[in-house]
């Protein structure tokens, strides 16, 4: 494989059958748009790999582990719309992808999992490394395919027609994007060397090579993207249309075309809008449109009796907020109505509860061709004044919650605290890098405490399954597709979980900023219901495990830092980007927490909250107004 990549790939150049098998394939789907393969070591592989290195289409990560491959697959697939392809050896190497697997088909984000499997002669006969792989993935997959031995009798352009149905089934219009599963048993030779084959059997793919086109070509026939925008507010307006308090809810959103979605729906439809940390929408022109610390006004609960909606709006998917959710339920309970709009394959009303649900399509070729602005000035109805009341209510009790947060939070010469953390790491972010928020505490802290700020990084979450595995690896992925340095903001046993990836870190051609939040266990179980009971709360389930990670950055050739004041993780994160520019070398910058005290600290922060909002008069003026309407 030490021979350089073919500029224009000829197939009768092919030095046995395997090769020109995977060479068409792979060929072909650079045509239809991948450019990144993730590939791990082996030798029943050995033809993927030949041909992925000699496409100068196609970029390459080589990965050890095969579980952190398919995370990093998941994250450029997120940063793009398009699907990465993870290439394994046979055996256990496969069935190491299926946590990835899960999170991209509970979030619909298309992915190609190329594995290579022994021939039917070496299956149930105790051959080495030989294992059930066919359809391993079960139903988590949107189509698996055994894809035969090389043969002769098979036409090539078979080939053609299998790996172009394989991309459209990963990138179907999104209530069915997801994961496609391509298992490819190989005899040999596996080694690319030189064997006769029939050469004739190619001639009538001569015009194919030449036009640099795909064999078959889907045709978006779908709505413009101003036609989808427009459609969808019109629908909002007439499910609407006796409602007076419109409380639009936006959860985690996995595609650069749904983000953009959101955005527009954000600005227009003039209506009080909660924004989870996931959504994305806290960040840069759309921050003054939206409600960020929602969870924190749910605190009051004669807040949320004065707030309750008569309709809610659900856009995206999950929400970090438990309180949110709660609140959201009871509003329901009330007799609010409730409309979801849904771009995946997975339901989003958990309770069965929501009156309305409107699917959309929201393909990959909306966001490719760039149509993601629209020039339109259209209110949710005539009574727009109304409804602005009711989200003036929500903005006022936005900005009392802001203003505790600022002055508990932004005095950079204090020790460092989990919330000021997550505050300091979500306003530190430049525009245009990606922010990957983990799962845990991190992510409930961001969403909790994050400041509005006028930078737009694009925020990341993995909210399908909310798995703290794969975490590192699934920033590694943003990095490489975007080219923009990644924060990745992740708890210590999401990192020790994930510790492997550290190698993928050290050898990305873009940094990776890892910002690690060690409270020696698992700090979120003490803000649930096993607090109660401490002999089942230390060891079993907070798991302490007395490490930092100052060796592991060491090892990996990583620069290290530890943080002890809010002000030196501000430097820190500064001088992060700083050498990611000038040194393109990554970073690991651990924050020491106590578990005990942090819980401390969010009660004291939170009952500050409430008392705030109790002096605001918002119960006895702002929300007045809102439940006269």
């Amino acid at each position: 494989m030490s021979a350089s990549p073919s500029k224009h790939f000829d197939p009768t150049d092919a030095p046995n059958i395997n090769v020109l098998w995977t060479q068409l394939a792979f060929a072909e789907w650079s045509r239809l748009g991948l450019s990144l393969a993730v590939v791990c070591p082996g030798s029943r592989s050995a033809p993927l790999a030949y041909a992925i290195s000699r496409n100068p289409r196609i970029e390459s990560i080589i990965a050890h582990d095969e579980r952190s491959a398919g995370f990093v697959a998941l994250g450029a697939a997120r940063a793009t719309g398009r699907a990465a392809v993870v290439v394994t050896t046979s055996g256990t190497a496969v069935a190491n992808l299926l946590p990835a697997v899960v999170e991209a088909s509970k979030t619909g984000t298309p992915m190609l999992l190329v594995t290579a499997d022994r021939p039917p002669e070496l299956h149930n006969c105790g051959a080495n490394q030989s294992i059930h792989q066919s359809h391993i993935f079960g139903a988590f997959v949107r189509w698996s395919i055994d894809v035969p031995c090389a043969d002769a009798a098979i036409a090539p352009h078979w080939i053609l027609s299998t790996v172009d149905e394989a991309w459209r089934r990963a990138h179907s219009p999104s209530q069915s994007a997801g994961p496609v599963h391509l298992n490819w048993m190989f005899r040999e030779p596996l080694a690319p060397r030189i064997e006769t084959w029939k050469r004739d059997s190619v001639s009538d793919l001569s015009e194919w090579a030449r036009s640099q086109e795909p064999w078959r070509l889907a045709i978006d026939g779908g709505m413009s993207w101003e036609e989808t925008i427009n459609g969808l507010i019109d629908r909002i307006r007439t499910s609407s249309e006796d409602a007076h308090r419109v409380l639009m809810c936006v959860g985690a959103l996995y595609s650069p075309a749904m983000r953009a979605l959101a955005q527009q729906l954000a600005k227009r439809l003039g209506c009080a809008v909660l924004a989870d940390i996931g959504s994305g929408l806290r960040h840069g022109d759309c921050r003054g449109d939206v409600v960020a610390h929602a969870d924190l006004v749910a605190l009051s609960p004669e807040m949320l009796s004065a707030l309750r909606p008569d309709f809610i709006l659900r856009f995206g998917g999950a929400i970090s907020s438990r309180r949110i959710g709660e609140f959201l339920a009871q509003s329901r309970r009330s007799g609010a109505r409730e409309m979801i709009i849904r771009d995946g394959p997975e339901r989003m009303d958990f309770e069965h509860a929501a009156s309305i649900e409107l699917s959309i399509d929201v393909s990959v070729s909306s966001t490719i061709r760039g149509q993601t602005s629209v020039a339109s000035n259209t209110a949710i109805k005539a009574t727009d004044v109304i409804k602005s009341n009711y989200a003036d209510a929500w903005k006022s009790a936005d900005k009392t919650v802001a203003c505790v947060l600022e002055s508990r939070l932004d005095d950079l010469n204090e020790v460092l605290d989990e919330p000021s953390t997550a505050r300091i790491i979500s306003a530190g972010c430049p525009s245009g890098t990606t922010l990957f928020v983990g799962n845990s505490m991190p992510i409930r802290d961001a969403d909790m405490h994050a400041a509005w700020v006028d930078s737009s990084p694009t925020i990341a979450v993995n909210r399908g399954a909310s798995g703290i595995d794969g975490l590192i690896a699934t920033a590694v992925g943003h990095a490489r597709v975007t080219g923009k340095p990644t924060v990745a903001f992740v708890g210590d046993i999401s990192l020790l979980h994930d510790l492997g990836s550290l190698a993928l870190v050290s050898a990305s051609s873009v940094p990776v900023i890892i910002v690690v939040v060690n409270n020696d266990g698992g700090g979120i179980f003490h803000f649930l219901p096993l607090v109660d009971h401490p002999n089942m709360l230390e060891p079993w389930t907070t798991a302490p495990h007395g490490l930092n990670f100052s060796a592991a950055a060491k090892m990996f050739g990583l620069h290290y830092n530890s943080p002890m004041i809010r002000g030196d993780l501000v430097n820190d994160l500064a001088e992060a980007f700083m050498r990611a520019e000038k040194s393109n070398r990554s970073t690991l910058i651990e924050v020491q927490t106590n578990r005990i005290e942090n819980v401390q600290f969010h009660r004291v922060l939170q009952g500050e909250i409430v008392a705030a909002l109790d002096r605001s008069g918002m119960s006895t003026n702002s929300i007045a107004v809102a439940n006269n309407s």
